[in-house]
């Protein structure tokens, strides 16, 4: 418990409090004092960052932290109708350049399980669960070829915004076998913070897509959420545990910078830009 205790401190530190977006304290519990502050060292750096370089920096700590040798995120452009439609930034932190190559010759994002149920149904994923749904000879091609270049294993985390035509992933893969149960709830929670961070440093020519995304404080939004689902001021301030203008100042600012003068314009335009749910 002292160990959760550690981490949720240095949270607040970095202004964010263990109300809004609890961390998965029964993971934290089995690791050390020292792990869960690179951890959280790594969280820090992902919420900072402002260019590519900074998310990449990381992704790199977090691949240090944990048994991961291969390591990539970006962000996708999809179709009207939701499909697929090309790359607009990878960042590349430890994949093989040759692999990347015979991914894009072979048209192999057709036939990834793992990137197909992303796009699908976005989340955080184990390989080994979605594979074993993966029977065509087409997708076993691809999985035995993946495996010749390390890439066994892994959880891949990603969130897609149909409105805006965006998707965000990132993969975290081992030549070996992955402690499924131990990792998929730290990545989980890491993923939400890449994929802000994914579309905050998109490049410009992908800047309508930041659009899409609102400098919302985590506060704002987990009350932003409460309000979408029809909390009062004073009940959101029960639940958060501070006073009715402390939530008043917060939802202003929200009206503020979603340029709306109501609760359900705010609710309104906050699904139409596909701001994340964190409650």
């Amino acid at each position: 418990m002292r160990r959760c205790f550690y981490i949720f401190n240095t949270e607040a530190s970095m202004g964010q409090t263990a109300t809004k977006r609890p961390f998965p304290h029964q993971l934290f519990e089995q690791l050390s004092k020292a792990e869960c502050a690179s951890f959280i060292e790594a969280l820090h750096y992902m919420t900072e960052s402002s260019t590519t370089a900074d998310v990449k920096e990381a992704l790199v700590r977090f691949q240090n932290l944990f048994p991961f040798s291969r390591v990539i995120g970006g962000l996708a452009r999809l179709s009207p109708n939701g499909n697929f439609d090309g790359f607009t930034n990878v960042v590349n932190v430890s994949y093989p350049e040759e692999w990347i190559k015979l991914y894009w010759q072979n048209g192999y994002f057709e036939v990834d399980p793992v990137f197909q149920t992303a796009l699908n149904k976005p989340g955080t994923q184990h390989w080994g669960t979605t594979y074993r749904e993966a029977t065509s000879p087409k997708q076993q091609e691809f999985m035995t070829a993946a495996r010749e270049f390390g890439l066994g294993d892994g959880i891949t985390t990603g969130s897609a915004d149909p409105s805006c035509r965006v998707a965000t992933f990132c993969s975290f893969a081992s030549a070996s076998s992955v402690d499924a149960a131990r990792y998929v709830p730290l990545i989980e929670y890491f993923g939400y913070y890449v994929h802000m961070a994914l579309l905050r440093t998109a490049p410009a020519k992908a800047q309508s897509m930041n659009r899409c995304v609102k400098r919302l404080t985590m506060r704002e939004l987990t009350i932003l959420n409460w309000v979408k689902n029809g909390k009062t001021n004073w009940e959101i301030a029960q639940i958060m545990g501070v006073t009715e203008r402390t939530i008043r100042f917060h939802v202003e600012s929200i009206f503020s910078k979603l340029d709306v003068t109501s609760r359900s314009q705010a609710v309104a335009t906050a699904i139409e830009h596909g701001l994340p749910n964190v409650v």
